[in-house]
């Protein structure tokens, strides 16, 4: 036999004080949010998937649908959460860090211009020759012209957090699914409580009564379903529409109607072939139910949710009916369909696949009945209900190619699953990328906090709440009737006292994970001495085992790494607004740091500042405050301030039922929630002279919406540059404003990724020397105003703010091995005959895919349509034709 190796080279694509500053590090976690992390072109020949903690768009090849092969890899924004296909050639990928939307040509590998668009953006579909963006922090939906690109419109939504975006089948209607909707309930401060016809320590709901070593609780505020007659009008004086999904026009951009009542948390959206109706994957929150005994184990219900397009009606389908929620066996667990997070219908409508995140399953469902057809185990040391969290999968996105192939992203263990339909077994199973530089402090703690296998009956986990690491923004009364008095020391100043903790420790609202490194104690009430002192949840509230030992360490190591995004609020050079939300930030934080609202006493000799208990940076002196500080009837942690700005869904204004405010949220600031802004937090009388001065006021709330997270707002933020755009003065301005950040070295990094001379290559910019270094050692630096020659000549650039520390792995030296990118030895390709068959390998880190041709001088290589099976880290192909003369090449993406 005659056999050759030919390896062909791809072109390498290439402050202020008191402000918290990322730790430099080549890698930093954002637990980005994905959305539609998995699509296919429309002519089903390629598949489309992000590779989020690379920042990069990875394309496959799905000739043969069972056999996809990595053909590129294109750099994008900071933590891409979605993808969407224009048409074969031009995709849209969306960038929730970088706020932002990268528009790729799939044929030149590049980046051919990037949109800004709002806080946090999720989602982005077509219609009407226009694309629309879901901007989920600012609820609203951003809708851009196709053929300029121009932005035409932000349409305001009333609901909190839009992410997931479907299109109708004529094109005429798009609807967005509020991922944090709510339902309905609200609170009744502990203020209120005495006069409501119920008070919280006489609910019980059928559980044990109160231990009766017990003293008297103390007074709480009570969580109510503000549509209850008994509550509404008489105590809620605020009207809650609790909008879950909306439906906008295509033509005009402005909204038709709204759907209710659909889901707590909704994570995904479907259009039904043949009936138009829309299918909404989401859970539904128990928070009515008081107390953890009882919600042990069942504190949400996982459902899809089908809405009638025509009426409004609305069908709920629980994924685990039939199955008693408080029955803690093997058969629950092995069944369980836990957060779905992903739902794709068949061509007919008749059936459709559901991505249970929480569970590693895909269950195929019938759609008229919501039975569940099949269900499909992804993670082999996890079948049934064996939990292996180290390994978990966390599907979080799926696409069909009818017939052929379905294809779930697994954001955890970057890699997906290739699924026969035809037999709803597990084909293979493929990486994401050729490179995922996520540690394995993530790998190894992430899955205790999604895994809802460690739960009693498989059907919850602490993400059930903890929605993606953060919030539901609801208010939960978790208190014990049968737990015992905890002892604490509280302060009250210079003054310092143990006191007694009650179990009955009334409704709190559901706190972010992130930024918790360095902030111990925990919890509202700093009654948790550290993270390691919740493992008491995974039993007393998911009705499961409590981890070992080193588990608990492994979940605690991952969650000190999730850092907070950039508080969208600061300006680009991280400075404050002078006009924001009524206020004056600038002043208000000078008024925040320095202005005493009261007199010296006793215990505050200096007198009180709002920056004596929310010390800076992080808005927490981490103290245990006595109720005396603050009006209320027990204790508690002073609150960090780093994602308040995210909390402004709550409008109490109060009216009639006809004429009342309606209010997004039930559930604003402070631990339960009570207040719907710093403004009315302020006013209490507690607060001395700031209560009755209004513009002292609004400069502190404004300050405090600006509040600085410890991620520079520049990190992220993106322009690509092009012949058209390289000489205008925005384009000019945010390069400086870019360059003057990186200088400050706490605050970013810059790179650039595109083309120089036609050739697909990265830089980093150097502060010192003012000039950008290429990834490549045989290259020399180039200066900014080279760049601009180059891309004047018909480069094009992409230049990125990004985290302190992650240059040199996002610029030119992608997987750290101290060897440029475009240094890269060429990988080895072996060629051996074994058993009558021609067995190529090369190295598993080498991404590419295989060519052949019958003559070196033929001038078509066409792909190697074999399947490459994955054995200790090296790529195998067995070929049968051995007895014909073949050439094989490897072509990198």
């Amino acid at each position: 036999m005659k056999c050759s190796a030919v390896c062909f080279r791809a072109l390498v694509a290439l402050t202020l004080a008191f402000t918290p500053s990322l730790v430099a590090q080549s890698y930093v976690n954002f637990e980005g949010k994905q959305t539609r992390p998995i699509c296919l072109s429309p002519d089903g020949t390629r598949l489309f998937a992000v590779n989020t903690p690379d920042a990069r768009l990875s394309v496959f090849d799905v000739t043969h649908p069972l056999n996809p092969f990595l053909i590129a890899e294109i750099p994008v924004g900071v933590e891409p959460v979605s993808v969407n296909a224009r048409d074969n050639n031009e995709v849209w990928v969306v960038n929730e860090v970088s706020d932002s939307v990268s528009i790729i040509s799939v044929s030149n590998r590049l980046v051919l211009d990037t949109l800004s668009v709002k806080d946090e953006p999720a989602d982005v579909v077509f219609a009407g020759g226009k694309a629309f963006v879901s901007a989920s922090r600012n609820n609203q939906i951003v809708v851009f012209d196709l053929a300029s690109r121009a932005r035409l419109t932000n349409i305001v939504v009333f609901g909190e957090n839009p992410r997931s975006l479907a299109v109708n089948t004529n094109g005429t209607k798009i609807y967005a699914a509020f991922a944090l909707s709510g339902n309905h309930t609200t609170l009744i401060p502990e203020e209120d409580t005495p006069g409501v016809p119920v008070a919280p320590p006489q609910i019980t709901n059928g559980i044990p009564p109160m231990n009766t070593n017990l003293p008297a609780p103390p007074r709480a505020a009570l969580i109510v379903d503000a549509t209850n007659s008994t509550w509404f009008p008489s105590y809620i004086k605020y009207n809650m529409p609790d909008n879950d999904v909306v439906e906008i026009d295509v033509a005009t951009m402005t909204t038709n109607r709204y759907f209710s009542r659909v889901g707590t948390v909704n994570f995904a959206l479907a259009i039904q072939p043949g009936s138009g109706d829309l299918f909404v994957a989401n859970t539904d929150a128990r928070n009515l139910t008081h107390f953890e005994p009882g919600v042990r184990g069942f504190f949400v219900t996982n459902r899809v949710s089908r809405v009638n397009i025509t009426s409004g009606a609305l069908t709920h389908f629980d994924l685990n009916a039939g199955y008693n929620p408080t029955n803690f066996t093997l058969l629950e667990k092995t069944n369980a369909l836990a957060q779905p997070t992903a739902i794709v219908f068949g061509p007919s409508g008749a059936n459709y696949y559901l991505a249970a995140f929480g569970s590693d399953r895909i269950a195929r469902v019938d759609a008229a009945s919501g039975n569940v057809a099949a269900r499909i185990e992804l993670c082999p040391t996890a079948p049934g209900s064996a939990a292996d969290p180290r390994n978990k999968r966390g599907t979080r996105g799926l696409a069909l190619k009818p017939g052929a192939a379905l294809y779930a992203l697994n954001r955890f263990s970057g890699t997906i699953t290739v699924i026969n339909p035809t037999t709803d077994t597990v084909a293979r199973e493929i990486p994401v990328g050729s490179h995922d530089p996520t540690t394995t402090t993530i790998r190894q703690g992430r899955g205790f906090l999604y895994d809802a296998k460690l739960s009693g009956n498989g059907t919850v986990s602490c993400a059930s709440c903890h929605i993606d690491a953060e919030m539901d923004l609801i208010a939960w009364d978790l208190g014990d009737p049968t737990g015992q008095m905890v002892t604490n020391t509280v302060a009250f100043g210079l003054l310092s006292a143990p006191e007694g903790f009650h179990p009955m420790k009334g409704p709190l609202t559901t706190q972010t994970l992130r930024g918790l490194n360095g902030m111990d104690p925990l919890h509202w009430r700093g009654d948790r001495t550290n993270f390691t002192h919740f493992n008491g949840a995974f039993n007393g509230l998911l009705g499961g085992t409590a981890l070992a030992p080193a588990d608990m360490n492994a979940y605690r190591d991952f969650i000190n790494t999730i850092i907070f995004e950039p508080n969208p609020n600061q300006n680009l050079d991280r400075s404050f607004p002078t006009n924001f939300a009524g206020g004056n930030a600038v002043i208000g934080r000078s008024t925040f740091i320095n202005t005493n609202y009261q007199s010296p006493s006793v215990a505050f000799p200096t007198g009180l500042k709002c920056n004596s208990c929310h010390a800076l940076p992080t808005g927490s002196s981490l103290v245990i405050n006595a109720d005396q500080v603050l009006p209320g009837s027990q204790g508690f942690k002073v609150p960090h301030l780093r994602e308040i700005y995210q909390k402004t869904g709550l409008n109490r204004t109060r009216g009639t039922p006809a004429t009342g405010t309606n209010s997004i949220g039930g559930f604003g600031f402070q631990h339960d929630g009570k207040f719907e802004d710093l403004f009315s937090f302020l006013s209490q009388s507690v607060f001395g002279v700031f209560a009755s001065d209004n513009t002292l006021k609004s400069n502190i709330q404004a300050f405090v919406l600006c509040f600085d997270t410890g991620t520079a707002p520049a990190v992220g933020y993106s322009r690509t540059v092009f012949a058209a755009n390289v000489a205008t003065a925005g384009i000019s301005n945010d390069w400086s404003l870019l360059e003057a950040q990186a200088a400050v070295l706490t605050n970013i990094n810059l790179v650039v990724k595109g083309t120089v001379d036609g050739r697909r290559r990265g830089l980093l910019y150097q502060p010192g020397p003012n000039n950008y270094k290429l990834d490549s050692t045989n290259s020399t630096t180039m200066t900014r105003s080279q760049l601009v020659t180059k891309i004047s000549a018909g480069d094009t650039l992409t230049v990125m703010g990004v985290p302190p520390g992650a240059g040199q792995r996002m610029g030119i030296d992608r997987n750290l091995n101290s060897v440029l990118d475009a240094d890269e030895p060429l990988p080895n390709l072996q060629i051996s005959a074994i058993g009558g068959n021609t067995v190529v390998v090369w190295p598993l880190s080498a991404a590419g895919y295989l060519e052949e041709t019958p003559s070196l001088t033929s001038p078509t290589w066409s792909n190697n349509a074999d399947v490459v099976e994955i054995v200790n880290n090296f790529n195998f192909v067995t070929n049968s034709s051995a007895t014909s003369a073949k050439y094989f090449r490897l072509r990198l993406p």
